[in-house]
């Protein structure tokens, strides 16, 4: 996304970048004509989590106190830290953008009598005090929307159940609190609404057309994929086809219109894998065994006994936050769409809101065991950080991996041979797409504009977006797959398309691999003449 707003993938900037608000990508624009170099997009996403960790620190600090406000901020940062700055991510940027916001709101609803005691020199200055966290609160939580829309009405639930457990400070600052929610509801929805139809123009219809069988054959996978394949090939299409459609090798507008797909999403519904709801308790202490070993549950853990230590009344929660969040991941489980970052999303909403409800904390900790822990925090992190620094979780499915790639390649020598033959198309596999966004250049750093214009994935979410078809268009192809024949395109890893191509297309075809740099290999597809045939089957 990062690419398209800067016009790497065109020829100009283009803010409108499909899973993010466009006005996100507006709002970026004026920084990138200033400073066309630096990678706003990058330091847009970890500026919102800094901003996010410092509101949440401010607030533990005015609840708890300085002594132990200052110990569970370092704490939360240091649990949280490596998820959020070292694998940022949109989804986790909108999930802790809209925690923040939400704490914020719920603070100015608790705060207003503190507020009101003070001694200032005016009314004005009173209100304005008293107005600044519903105001912060909901411009976060609007960011928020606008990074993913989805990943914020995640959080209302949790949003709702704070709120309830506050009805009494809710009530007695009920015009605040009213209109704050009135502003933040038509906000959000009136900025979804424009970004939707953004996208009903005509240029993005072959996109959005796209998308629900991409989705379906590629992007989730948890159905069974040997009978889909068995009875495509009884029903006379071709399981060779499925098996590329499945590889994300779909980018060819004839054999895998959007129609011709529909036939393999059809035959793909009966057997997509359902949990039957006497399965779904057991799936459930599955992943709870798993959400054991993450510190966002520690971290709801521990402010949840904290608020009951500080507040009994408050124990309810602890019940209405984890009945949520069992709730929310059941659904997510029967529809096959439970991954790491949403479910973490719902242990960071559930933790963060449930420091409101702490109340004061009567024992005072010395000095000296603050700076201790203080100190052992810092140092544990140091070391974890430098024998592990470099292992991550996966933010799909939770896993520890490393977060390097790899890879033997030498990418500055693969970009100057492209680069080099501005005349050639370079079409590749979804793969070396991948890796290209990685090592192009480092994330805040932009993408120049028109840098990716000549490399083209079969695969990924980009194809048939306007610039992508443009770019394809000014190189003379029409149909990405079918046209690998032509003179000025190079397919970079991607060597079995020659059955394909062979089946639909053309009576022969050969492979040539021209260069190969690491694990980086480039080939061209020719067409065979019937005398160069009979030549070489002859050989």
């Amino acid at each position: 996304m990062a690419a398209r707003l800067t016009g790497a993938l065109g020829t100009e900037y283009n803010p409108h970048l499909i899973f993010v608000n466009a006005i996100y990508g507006y709002a970026l624009l004026p920084l990138y004509h200033l400073f066309p170099k630096i990678g706003w997009y990058y330091i847009g996403e970890m500026f919102s989590v800094f901003l996010s960790f410092t509101v949440i620190s401010y607030v533990l600090l005015q609840r708890c106190g300085e002594r132990w406000g200052v110990i569970l901020a370092a704490l939360f940062t240091a649990l949280f830290a490596s998820d959020f700055y070292l694998v940022v991510q949109f989804t986790q940027c909108a999930s802790i953008l809209s925690a923040a916001g939400m704490l914020l709101f719920a603070y100015g609803v608790i705060s207003e009598k503190k507020i009101m005691d003070c001694h200032a020199p005016d009314g004005v200055r009173n209100d304005v005090l008293k107005a600044t966290p519903f105001a912060l609160g909901v411009l976060l939580m609007l960011w928020g929307s606008v990074m993913r829309w989805q990943a914020f009405l995640m959080g209302m639930p949790f949003f709702c159940i704070c709120l309830l457990f506050m009805f009494k400070q809710c009530w007695a600052n009920k015009r605040k609190t009213i209109i704050g929610l009135v502003i933040l509801f038509v906000s959000a929805f009136a900025l979804h609404s424009i970004d939707q139809n953004i996208y009903k123009s005509p240029e993005y219809d072959s996109f959005n057309k796209f998308q629900g069988p991409r989705v379906s054959l590629a992007d989730n996978k948890s159905y069974n994929q040997n009978a889909v394949y068995e009875d495509a090939e009884e029903l006379g299409l071709s399981g060779n086809d499925y098996h590329m459609l499945s590889d994300w090798n779909f980018y060819d507008t004839e054999v895998f219109s959007v129609d011709s797909i529909k036939r393999y999403t059809d035959i793909i519904t009966p057997y997509k894998d359902k949990i039957e709801s006497w399965r779904i308790p057991r799936s459930l202490l599955n992943s709870l065994s798993n959400s054991l070993r993450s510190p966002m549950f520690w971290a709801w853990f521990t402010f949840c006994i904290i608020a009951y230590c500080t507040n009994r009344k408050k124990l309810f929660y602890l019940w209405c936050s984890f009945g949520a969040i069992l709730s929310l991941m059941a659904y997510l489980m029967y529809i096959g769409r439970l991954v790491y970052r949403v479910e973490s999303g719902f242990w960071l909403y559930a933790a963060v809101l449930a420091i409101p409800l702490i109340g004061q904390i009567k024992f005072i900790l010395p000095s000296k065991i603050i700076y201790a822990t203080l100190t052992i925090i810092a140092l544990f992190n140091i070391y974890t950080y430098a024998t592990t620094g470099e292992i991550v979780r996966n933010p799909s499915s939770g896993e520890l991996k490393t977060l390097a790639i790899e890879d033997t390649t030498d990418y500055n020598k693969v970009f100057e041979y492209i680069d080099s033959q501005p005349d050639k198309m370079f079409l590749l596999s979804m793969n070396a797409f991948m890796r290209f966004s990685h090592h192009r250049n480092p994330p805040y750093l932009a993408s120049p504009t028109a840098s990716y214009r000549n490399t083209v994935s079969f695969g990924y979410w980009t194809p048939y977006l306007p610039e992508i078809t443009e770019a394809l268009k000014d190189y003379g192809i029409t149909n990405p797959i079918n046209d690998v024949v032509h003179d000025n395109v190079i397919v970079l890893n991607e060597p079995h398309l020659v059955d394909f191509l062979q089946r639909h297309y053309y009576d022969s075809v050969a492979i040539d691999s021209i260069n190969a740099i690491g694990e980086m290999i480039f080939y061209k597809y020719r067409l065979v003449s019937p005398i160069q045939k009979q030549t070489t089957e002859a050989e």
